[in-house]
């Protein structure tokens, strides 16, 4: 009579154990056997990673309780932990969080370089330097109406 108002999907896992994984070292299998449980779905992405999503909800109706957690992984083509992609309910310290977002992402080779004197940043030495760059506007194509139906004369 007690399991009458409960609910539960997806595979319970253990987030603690997310501090464990190392971007870059961590393969899938071995970022299931570190959370004791299989990825709930896995995302086949078209540049050719995944991501795999561990979520586990249970539901008490007769109290009214609900928990949910998840944790969104994304691994590279080769099977290794690119990064944490994002996570529902899961407390990790600042610096566990930052470990799992794996590196800064590398820069464009057309936009300028925040940390190079000269390629961005501000050059507080110089008259009329010394203001942040102004990026340029944005456009947003906007779709245009379909053209009106033609009428017939009869």
């Amino acid at each position: 009579m007690l399991l009458a108002g409960c609910a539960a999907t997806g595979h319970n896992f253990d987030p603690d154990k997310l501090s464990s994984l190392t971007p870059g070292v961590t393969t899938l299998q071995e970022a299931a056997y570190a959370l004791t449980a299989p990825p709930d779905r896995i995302y086949p992405q078209t540049d050719g990673t995944t991501i795999a999503m561990w979520s586990h909800k249970i539901t008490f109706v007769a109290d009214g309780l609900y928990s949910r957690k998840e944790a969104l992984l994304q691994f590279g083509p080769d099977g290794r932990l690119l990064r944490l992609v994002d996570s529902t309910n899961i407390l990790l310290e600042p610096w566990e969080r930052q470990k799992l977002l794996g590196p800064a992402p590398l820069a464009d080779a057309g936009q300028p370089s925040m940390g190079q004197p000269g390629m961005g940043q501000p050059n507080m030495g110089q008259p009329g330097m010394g203001q942040p760059p102004v990026a340029p506007p944005l456009a947003i194509p906007v779709p245009q109406a379909p053209p009106a139906p033609a009428e017939s004369g009869a």
